[in-house]
């Protein structure tokens, strides 16, 4: 359970507020290679209860696709626009993110992605997850699906979780 100061603290504790009256079967949050804070708290609250994990965001907005470049720019009235983790300079410094997942889907083939490792990366956190990518193009949609296929190894996990964390977050 986590406590006043962890992540997804408030949460918690209004989820199992509403626990309490009715059943909660599932909880969307943000989780990523580069948000992995769910992971902490909130996650195995979930799992310990059976409810469903709704991994919102699991690409990163985009950028753990690795098909964004550093100071590319957005539209105004895209979110990135004025998102602190996608000024050219946060997107240089996070490239070595991206150049790690790019690593791990070359080990499992030439037609595998950095994006499909990253929603592997979640679908591995556990049975409950379930990665809601967005997806502009129904190419990407098809190529997102076929990352559930994608077994990552003990050492892919381990290489993943040993790249640096992300820059410019809100947080």
């Amino acid at each position: 359970r986590g406590g006043r100061d962890a992540p997804y603290g408030g949460t918690i504790r209004q989820l199992e507020r509403v626990q309490q009256v009715f059943p909660v079967s599932a909880v969307t949050a943000e989780l990523s290679v580069w948000s992995p804070r769910a992971l902490s708290a909130l996650l195995p609250w979930c799992a310990a209860r059976g409810v469903g994990f709704l991994a919102a965001m699991p690409l990163g907005s985009g950028f753990l696709t690795g098909t964004l470049t550093p100071g590319q720019g957005f539209e105004p009235d895209d979110v990135r626009a004025r998102h602190p983790r996608f000024t050219a300079e946060m997107m240089a410094a996070n490239q070595p993110i991206v150049a790690g997942l790019r690593r791990v889907a070359e080990r499992h083939g030439p037609d595998v992605t950095p994006a499909q490792v990253a929603l592997a990366w979640a679908l591995a956190q556990g049975p409950n997850v379930i990665p809601v990518p967005g997806a502009k193009h129904a190419r990407w949609a098809a190529q997102n699906a076929a990352a559930t296929a994608l077994r990552l190894t003990g050492a892919d996990l381990a290489e993943i979780a040993g790249l640096p964390a992300a820059r410019g977050s809100w947080d």
